[in-house]
């Protein structure tokens, strides 16, 4: 089952303990990340645990040999936007669901979400189904 990983869950990636280790297992799954996922992921690592641009580099290096990377693109924008006021999501997380669904994601792991809605997609990302769940929950 394909599964997205959120920002939010990806950052523990990379510290010790019973999160990471769960990280460490979603990835060994059939990951899914977007372009999003990396460009916020390159940007926490940068202001908030001040990474070299050399070290972020070998570690999206590693995301992109690990996860299935889903682009951007005007369709899931617009889909996003559907979530938006479907769900009252920001457009960043709604941007992370869309992302998901055009993938064909079964679940996004993400902490900022709700835990355990579920969503059912708009005909513009296919009209599926969808859950939010927290992994360290």
């Amino acid at each position: 089952m394909k599964v997205f990983i959120d920002t939010n869950v990806l950052i523990y990636w990379l510290d010790a303990g019973p999160r990471a280790d769960q990280v460490e297992l979603l990835l060994a799954g059939d990951a899914v990340i977007s372009v999003q996922v990396l460009n916020e992921f390159a940007n926490v690592l940068r202001k908030k645990r001040q990474a070299s641009v050399v070290m972020i580099q070998n570690l999206v290096d590693t995301l992109l040999d690990t996860c299935t990377v889903s682009d951007l693109t005007v369709r899931m924008h617009r889909g996003a936007m559907d979530l938006v006021e479907r769900y009252g999501f920001s457009v960043y997380d709604a941007n992370i669901v869309a992302a998901a669904a055009e993938m064909g994601c079964a679940v996004v792991y993400s902490e900022d979400m709700q835990h355990g809605m579920s969503l059912k997609l708009p005909k513009s990302l296919g009209g599926a189904a969808l859950s939010i769940k927290n992994p360290f929950k």
